[in-house]
């Protein structure tokens, strides 16, 4: 039995979290830059709690509000010089995946100004990362409570980073923030909240305790993605949007232990090239990866559909409901020119199975 497992965040949900756990914001310093995108974080009433509790202990902050989907790492170093510049002594992430993954590579940026881009792939960083909080508006990332940080680089792919030092300090989780999120949205994140779970269980570093993670978040998300099915996102109760919210805090803990599998790696190019949101890019790929598994590890298959309560057919027709559809056709050109993506990829590697670039090719080709 394999137990192991590190974490350093403090997790903290349920509604009015933010409000009620002002004291853990004051031990963090004095001054502060906050991490937006540019609608999010004051759609959803997030950073006017967060204002609040700032301003009742004359925290002072500045607000950085340029992060977009899937953010460059041009906004990162610029987010890092900003809060260089202003002396902040903790990073404040309020948004979806993206705000929240921009907000660790700025806070490494803002404690290393003159870093490359290169050494922050490599992890070669001369002083420790800022403190980060995190707080999520939707639910689906899981990187409120990850070590994981996936930003754009320069040439346009997105790319991620992992180190210990980027663990939230503090982790704060309001489904009440999620409730303006829109059928799309909603969808889209609670797939990738799904993928993060399945991905995780069926991965070659799966461990004990990871597993656990899994089969509980995929348990939680089912009935949250039932209830969306059948009432749709604009008719969720607070208590199917907590549900999701939750069911995404699993996912996260779960692909802190393992990482992703080859759904992840392969939807990144549907969102790169094509626009296609990111859950909804992996989420396409996820009824394959379903059946791949339980003709690669038939017994692991059928103890995972036995645990969470569902039939294998029921789960795929669920995803396939929810998963936004799109229209692709590949040229053989473009899927030869997507190949080198695929050469010790190390998402793939941790697949079950051989999979190389030619079973890639070969899954595109069925596929698009």
């Amino acid at each position: 039995m394999n137990l192991n497992y590190f974490y350093s965040t403090r997790i903290i949900t349920g509604k009015n979290c933010v409000l009620n756990n002002y004291s853990h914001f004051r031990a963090l310093g004095r001054r502060c830059l906050i991490v937006t995108g540019q609608s999010s974080a004051k759609k959803s009433g997030a950073l006017k709690d967060v204002q609040s509790v700032l301003n009742s202990f004359n925290i002072s902050y500045d607000i950085y509000d340029k992060v977009s989907q899937n953010p460059s790492i041009a906004t990162c170093i610029n987010g890092g010089k900003i809060a260089h510049a202003i002396e902040a002594d903790f990073i404040i992430g309020i948004g979806g995946g993206s705000p929240l993954d921009a907000s660790k590579a700025i806070a490494v940026f803002a404690a290393n100004p003159d870093l490359t881009e290169e050494e922050l792939y490599s992890v070669h960083w001369t002083n420790k990362p800022l403190p980060i909080v995190t707080i999520g508006t939707t639910a689906g990332t899981g990187s409120e409570v990850t070590s994981v940080s996936v930003i754009t680089n320069s040439k346009g792919l997105k790319k991620s980073f992992k180190d210990d030092s980027i663990f939230p300090s503090l982790g704060l989780g309001d489904p009440t923030y999620t409730m303006s999120l829109s059928d799309e949205f909603t969808s889209s994140t609670a797939l990738d909240a799904l993928a993060h779970c399945i991905e995780s269980y069926f991965n070659r570093t799966a461990n004990d305790i990871s597993m656990t993670f899994s089969i509980k978040g995929v348990k939680t998300l089912l009935k949250g993605l039932i209830a969306l099915k059948e009432e749709g996102a604009s008719n969720l109760s607070f208590e199917d949007r907590e549900l999701l919210y939750n069911g995404s805090i699993y996912g996260g803990l779960a692909i802190n232990a393992t990482g992703t599998a080859f759904p992840h790696s392969l939807g990144y190019f549907l969102t790169e090239l094509y626009g296609v949101s990111h859950g909804t890019a992996c989420a396409t790929f996820l009824p394959f990866f379903i059946e791949h598994n339980a003709r690669q590890v038939p017994e692991l298959s059928d103890s995972f559909f036995q645990e969470v309560g569902i039939k294998k057919e029921e789960l795929i027709a669920l995803i396939s409901s929810l998963t936004p559809r799109f229209s692709l056709k590949l040229t053989d050109s473009e899927k030869k020119t997507l190949s080198p993506r695929w050469i010790n990829n190390k998402n793939l590697i941790k697949s079950w199975g051989e999979i190389d670039s030619d079973f890639v090719y070969n899954l595109l080709t069925e596929m698009f």
